[in-house]
């Protein structure tokens, strides 16, 4: 026995297509600001962040060299030994702490700025497909899904047609039998005047 199809709406069909085509919009964008996102910051890294904590290590360095050159050329007059002044001495540690803090700023910027080279190219790698997909696939899906609505209405369109469009009404023979009859006159009779018929 022949499968018969059960079209339920066509219309509900037609508009999942906007719906494919929105997701595959919305998955192109998103996998394309991500890698955007990801790029810029390492591009801040490399070429803003870490040449700016180099220019501030420089900076520290040169400070705490004439603090601390400041700091040995004071001495005590009675037994020749240095004598730094509390406020010098503070300032001298005070800069210390500060280039240590932009040491260990310099190290987690080059070391996140490798990170994320590496993952960037993890990431390139595992939604190349996923990128491939949605172009290639989902494009093709959504011409399968025009291909469908059209086949279905002309389903449909064939199943709502009157039945006498589709079967052509037979042939009737009654006005050939009408005329065949007319050609043919009854036998002519008369009557005498005993009631006998005769014939003519």
């Amino acid at each position: 026995m022949a499968e018969r199809a059960r079209v339920g709406s066509v219309e509900a069909l037609r508009s999942f297509k906007p719906s494919v085509v929105r997701f595959a919009e919305q998955t192109q964008a998103a996998l394309g600001a991500a890698e955007h996102r990801a790029y810029r910051t390492h591009a801040w890294l490399v070429h803003e962040r870490r040449p700016e904590l180099e220019r501030q290590a420089r900076r520290l360095q040169e400070e705490l060299s004439r603090v601390r050159s400041k700091i040995a050329s004071q001495t005590n007059p009675h037994d020749g030994k240095p004598r730094p002044k509390v406020d010098d001495q503070i300032e001298y540690d005070r800069i210390k702490r500060q280039l240590q803090r932009v040491e260990e700023q310099r190290q987690a910027a080059r070391k996140w700025a490798r990170l994320l080279e590496q993952a960037l190219e993890e990431y390139k790698g595992s939604v190349s497909q996923l990128g491939w997909f949605v172009r290639s696939e989902l494009g093709r899906a959504v011409g399968a899904l025009d291909q469908m609505g059209d086949a279905l209405d002309a389903y449909a369109q064939i199943r709502s047609a009157p039945r006498s469009a589709q079967i052509p009404a037979p042939q009737s023979h009654t006005h050939d039998q009408d005329t065949s009859s007319a050609g043919h006159a009854p036998p002519d009779t008369n009557t005498d005047t005993n009631g006998q018929e005769s014939p003519s």
